[in-house]
């Protein structure tokens, strides 16, 4: 069995006696491309940092490439790439000795890669970090995080501060990235279409929970809306995301009919998102 490049075991966090993360039990493995699916506030960005010891968790335990992550030498730290929310250093360098820098931590630098996304993202190496918009910060903090095919891939929101052509064309590297380097990525996002554009799985968070966490095509297969009458129709073989005083969503259907049910309705990952949130 392959051992997961981060695992988190029973992991839960609190702020001011708030509940941020509840008892998350999640895995990544190579070649996963996760999207992390919430709602700002669901717990994403919590969940992302724990993993890279920048929170400590009261309970429970998350490793990296089978270490405690409190315990990571410097040799594994350079197998896992981080781009935050919010970036970023360099001020008063130039793009080319930002990345000079940048390039001197990490032996399996792929220039190449470097060039092209440069290349991509209309990025001038001779232009001053200062003098760059929040969009093309973002996307030389992807390129920094990026550059060295780390094996481990850890993003929060990462390209909410991107224009739509700049979206896709990153998401596209993001899957050839995995599959490349068979490295495992988790990635937060609200945005659907981004999600489903290049996530191979989904893990759906609410509240601190985590209600999904499976195959983006098997829960497109086994999500569904079911409209009802009698609220006391009987859902106790599938696993009740939602429910409200006539309707309910359903995880694990396969098919089979439902006695009291008068719709039965699939739903796209926005509906579901739509559904869980509204």
């Amino acid at each position: 069995m392959t051992q997961p490049l981060l695992s988190y075991t029973n992991v839960c966090k609190s702020y001011d006696q708030r509940q941020i993360l509840n008892n998350i039990n999640l895995d990544i493995k190579p070649g996963m491309v996760v999207g992390l699916l919430g709602k700002n506030g669901a717990g994403k960005t919590t969940l992302l940092r724990s993993a890279l010891g920048l929170l400590t968790p009261e309970q429970g335990e998350i490793h990296v490439f089978g270490s405690l992550n409190t315990e990571l030498d410097i040799k594994t730290k350079e197998q896992i790439g981080y781009v935050a929310q919010q970036t970023f250093g360099y001020e008063g360098f130039k793009i080319a000795d930002a990345l000079a820098l940048h390039r001197s931590f990490y032996p399996s630098w792929d220039n190449e890669l470097e060039t092209k996304w440069l290349a991509r993202f209309e990025l001038n190496p001779n232009s001053a970090i200062n003098n760059l918009s929040i969009g093309q910060r973002q996307t030389l903090a992807l390129i920094m995080a990026m550059a060295y095919r780390p094996k481990l891939l850890i993003l929060d929101e990462p390209v909410a501060s991107l224009d739509p052509i700049a979206r896709r064309e990153f998401m596209g590297d993001l899957f050839d990235l995995a599959l490349d380097s068979d490295s495992g990525i988790l990635f937060s996002s609200h945005i659907t279409s981004d999600i489903e554009r290049v996530a191979s799985h989904i893990a759906l968070i609410k509240d601190g929970e985590l209600l999904i966490m499976d195959e983006l095509d098997l829960i497109r297969d086994t999500v569904r809306k079911v409209s009802f009458s009698d609220s006391g129709v009987d859902l106790s073989t599938y696993k009740v995301l939602n429910k409200q005083p006539n309707s309910a969503i359903i995880y694990g259907y396969t098919g089979q009919d439902i006695a009291g049910s008068v719709a039965i309705n699939a739903l796209s990952l926005e509906q579901l998102f739509v559904e869980l949130h509204g």
